[in-house]
């Protein structure tokens, strides 16, 4: 009984100080302060609440701000798509302020921003030293998906359309999606089933939170999200890695509503490039929200 209980806690002990959870805090040689003085929730308890707030919310919009960086050897991940970055590949370090909008209603989704370029220089003609300004716009009618890109020039739109919502996972959307659509089966964790709770809390960012950790799919990505259970079980780190490096490390920020409890005011996204280190690419900042 004795040697079976000393068997458990080793294992206990060598999964806590493993160099996969270690290297999931996505920085060189730090390690997770532990809080032992709570107990990590079952898996049930965080995805209860997560689905009584889904349900109880028909429709949101959101508008927001992101300062963002396109530095050169940015890495692109399968996961979760970042459009502007990947429609103009940067040959340089360039930086731009794009505004963009998500609105869900019910399984209906409205997604857009603005990218512009023209303080550049040329904007028209045929030039090799033209630069390329658009909006773009993706309506999802919870059957069928329209893309439309407009030229803020003198080019004609493109428009596709396809059976899928070819933004339901976007990148600069998941810090809203996950706090207000988590289990959607579209728009939310898509593989949520396969994630499992860790085994003890830690501290990030001065609160007690706990991991809800993927188990690596047959390509070596996996997600995990920082969740705080103080605070409605809340999303509050995104991280997305390949094998045991950190590709994708986002911090989320909230604000409490009266009536719908804690809300996404911004979020910082720190990505992987070709050299192996990792820049802050995108800070959001969200203006205006409304939800029924």
């Amino acid at each position: 009984m004795k040697a079976g209980l000393g068997m458990r806690l080793l294992m206990l002990a060598c999964l806590l100080s493993s160099p996969a959870m270690l290297g999931a805090q996505c920085v060189r040689g730090s390690h997770a302060q532990l809080d032992r003085s709570r107990p990590v929730p079952a898996k049930a308890d965080v995805l209860a609440p997560w689905q009584r707030r889904q349900s109880a919310i028909h429709s949101f919009r959101f508008e927001w701000t992101e300062e963002q960086t396109q530095p050169r050897g940015w890495v692109a991940n399968p996961r979760y798509a970042e459009r502007e970055r990947l429609a103009a590949p940067s040959l340089e370090d360039r930086r731009y302020v794009v505004n963009k909008t998500l609105a869900v209603v019910r399984d209906s989704m409205r997604y857009s921003y603005a990218f512009d370029r023209r303080a550049e220089g040329d904007t028209t003609g045929n030039s090799d030293r033209r630069h390329y300004s658009y909006a773009y716009e993706s309506v999802f009618d919870g059957r069928r998906n329209t893309a439309r890109a407009t030229s803020l020039g003198d080019t004609p739109a493109t428009m596709i359309q396809g059976s899928d919502n070819r933004d339901a996972q976007n990148l600069d959307t998941r810090a809203i999606l996950l706090a207000l659509r988590p289990l959607d089966p579209i728009l939310g964790d898509l593989l949520v089933d396969r994630a499992v709770p860790n085994l003890s809390r830690t501290i990030y960012r001065d609160r007690s939170t706990f991991l809800l950790e993927e188990r690596r799919d047959p390509l070596g990505w996996k997600t995990i999200l920082w969740i705080e259970p103080e605070r409605d079980f809340l999303v509050s780190r995104f991280v997305l890695m390949f094998e045991n490096t950190c590709v994708v490390d986002m911090d989320i920020d909230y604000v409490r509503d009266a009536r719908y409890g804690w809300i996404p005011a911004g979020w910082r996204v720190t990505e992987l490039l070709g050299d192996g280190s990792r820049r802050l690419l995108s800070t959001a900042k969200v203006s205006q929200h409304a939800i029924e």
